[in-house]
């Protein structure tokens, strides 16, 4: 009888002996990076508009053009638990890298009547970040052609009334250079993030033409420096975030073809004023200001962006 007893005494030992190595391991990180393999070689199949050449412990250079951007892997934990809840639990220790590296291209559009773009981008997961940092480079020509779309602020016609009938304005904007960044300071990062501002200054041409019943006349504004400044508002909400912005022109130093300096002043800033208000439009405002935004996604991002003038 007692042989009996202790041969099923046997069968419990090993199931517990099982599972105390099962959360050995999983604790220790070793199944995570045994399943590491599998899971990089399914992970350039997630998406059809994001295409990676290379992942590994290389160090990768950012590239001439394109996105990067550089996350710590603490942070791509607290990324998964604020997207994913739960979860997040499930994703083994081990599995996320403390070092490593991505690049491909990515593939975008801004409006459904537009061209795909596709654009070199590198992610690096690196160690000591206290927050994400994205840096983008762009050509003007790429970023010129992503922004002409129906509707976007670079390209814009308003019928507009007065005494002796109704007249159009139509103006249309070309970047040769941008650059905008926004970053948070060590103090701003310990606290909930509710608001950034992104600044700048850019350069271009600005193209501007009346048309009324008895003709119509336009002018050439060659933009030395614009300043750019867009104040970004958030509010946290149960079923998500909501987001309002305000775009304003603080300074625009432009010079109008064949126009004297003297003369410049008045049509410069009321060209300032048209632009600050394509800019921001009531309808545009309202439309974002009802939308929601996952909770998790992360607001302290580093962002820095550039477009640089195509050869």
């Amino acid at each position: 009888m007692a042989e009996k007893a202790k041969k099923r005494r046997h069968p419990g030992l090993r199931r517990l002996a099982v599972v105390a190595l099962l959360v050995l391991l999983w604790i220790s990180g070793a199944i995570g990076w045994l399943l590491r393999p599998l899971v990089l070689l399914a992970l350039p199949r997630l998406s059809d508009d994001v295409t990676i050449f290379y992942h590994g412990r290389a160090e990768v250079a950012d590239p001439a053009m394109g996105a990067v951007l550089d996350v710590s892997e603490p942070r791509l934990r607290k990324l998964a638990h604020d997207l994913l809840g739960w979860k997040a639990g499930l994703i083994p220790p081990g599995l996320i890298p403390q070092s490593y590296a991505f690049s491909g291209n990515v593939r975008f559009t801004l409006d459904d009547e537009t061209e795909p773009a596709e654009v070199p981008l590198v992610v690096r997961i690196k160690p000591g970040l206290k927050a994400p940092e994205l840096r983008v480079r762009l050509p003007s020509d790429l970023a010129n052609e992503s922004l002409d779309y129906d509707g976007s602020f670079t390209s814009r016609s308003k019928r507009r009334k007065y005494i002796l009938g109704h007249y159009e304005t139509n103006h249309r904007i070309k970047f040769d250079t941008v650059k905008l960044s926004s970053r948070l300071t060590d103090k701003e990062l310990k606290r909930p993030v509710t608001f950034r501002r992104i600044a700048g200054e850019a350069t271009g041409t600005v193209r501007f033409k009346v048309k009324e019943n008895i003709g119509s006349a336009g002018i050439t504004a060659h933009v030395r420096r614009m300043e750019l400044r867009c104040d970004l508002e958030f509010k946290r909400y149960l079923d998500g975030i909501s987001l309002s912005y305000k775009i304003t022109i603080p300074k625009l130093d432009a010079n109008i073809t064949h126009m004297a300096p003297m003369f410049e002043g008045r049509p410069v800033e009321e060209l300032r004023k048209l632009l600050e208000e394509s800019m921001g439009r009531p309808r545009k405002l309202e439309r974002l200001a009802r939308k929601r935004f996952p909770n998790g996604i992360p607001l302290d991002v580093a962002v820095e962006i550039e477009v640089f003038k195509s050869e």
